[in-house]
Parts: C-alpha cells; structure tokens; sequence
C-alpha cells in the first residue's frame, strides 16, 4: 500500500526552510546523501547528460527531496538497484504522454501522471519550471536541464516513498489535490 502523501503546505514549508538555511542542514543533507548512496551513485550515473552547473542544482535538489522524508519522520531505508531501475522504468512509461517540455508540461505532469509524494514533486516542479524570480546561477538552467533534473527527482521520490515508512504520529494526505502556491519573491 502507498504512503500517505505529506501535505503541500508542509511541503514547501520545509523547502523554503532549507533553502533559507542551507548551513543549518548541510550535515544532515550530506549525511542523507552518504545513507542513500546508490541513489546518490544514481545521480553520478546521469551526471553525464548534465552540464556541471545543472548537475549541482541535481544533487542538492535530491538533498533536500531525501531531507523531507526524514523531517516527516519514520524509517527511511537504504535503496536497492532493483528498486532504482523500477521507478526508472516506472516514470519512463509515462514520459512520452508529457512531453514535450513547455509552458504547459507542469500541469501535465499533474494531472496525468502517477506520483509518490506528489507534492514533493510539485514543489521540484515550481522550483526547476514556475518560479519568476531566480538566482543567476538558476537563470541558466534551460528546459532540458530542467527536465532531466525533475526526471531523476521523480525517480529519487517513487524510491523513497518505497523505502519511508512513516512514523504512527505522521498524518498525511490520502488523496492527491494540487494546490498552488506562489514561489518568495526576493522582495518579500
């Protein structure tokens, strides 16, 4: 059986506080990465179809996408290859119905497709598609290398949603509703 899904608002809560305080997090984003090395090596594997910058944006992407499961507490285990080339093939089914890569693939991706933690994923999607304001690194991250970096996410997620079992105080959704938020300016 599925897990619940954790809710959007927490979600983007923990995004947010991530990424406001990456130092606060740091060793426990490099602890995730060392637990869940054959995902990391996952990554390193595809980091070929990545140019150096977006290959950074990847793994620190994976870093906070690994975060949230332990902040929703629970048991978090090691990923095995077998589950890694399962959610590969498992998303690849699905990519040709959302293609291609436009202002409209975000709200394709939502309504076809079949996710873990499908709030997780649209928080990556707003943060690699739909945020108006960027860092100038983040400014030369186009559309493919966006769409490859949210293919690995999705992949990383449907693992660790399989590895997560959540502890009994967690109450999560049991349903999927896309809920929108809009990203911080940085004038706010």
């Amino acid at each position: 059986m599925p897990n619940s899904f954790i809710p959007r608002d927490v979600v983007h809560q923990w995004s947010e506080e991530i990424g406001e305080n990456a130092l606060e997090h740091q060793s426990t984003l490099q602890r995730v990465l060392k637990d869940q090395r054959r995902l990391t090596r996952f990554l390193e594997e595809n980091h070929e179809n990545l140019d150096p910058m977006s290959a950074g944006v990847g793994l620190y992407l994976f870093g906070v996408v690994a975060r949230m499961f332990g902040l929703a507490g629970g048991r978090l285990k090691s990923a095995t290859w077998a589950q890694i080339r399962d959610a590969e093939k498992r998303v690849g089914a699905q990519i040709a119905e959302l293609l291609p890569v436009d202002e409209g693939f975000p709200a394709r991706v939502r309504e076809k497709s079949t996710r873990a933690q499908p709030h997780i994923l649209d928080e990556a999607l707003m943060a690699l598609f739909e945020r108006t304001e960027v860092s100038e690194e983040e400014a030369n991250l186009n559309k493919e290398q966006a769409f490859k970096i949210f293919c690995l996410m999705w992949v990383a997620t449907e693992v660790l949603d399989e590895n997560w079992r959540p502890g009994k105080s967690f109450e999560g959704k049991d349903s999927y509703e896309y809920v929108h938020i809009e990203s911080k300016s940085k004038k706010d």
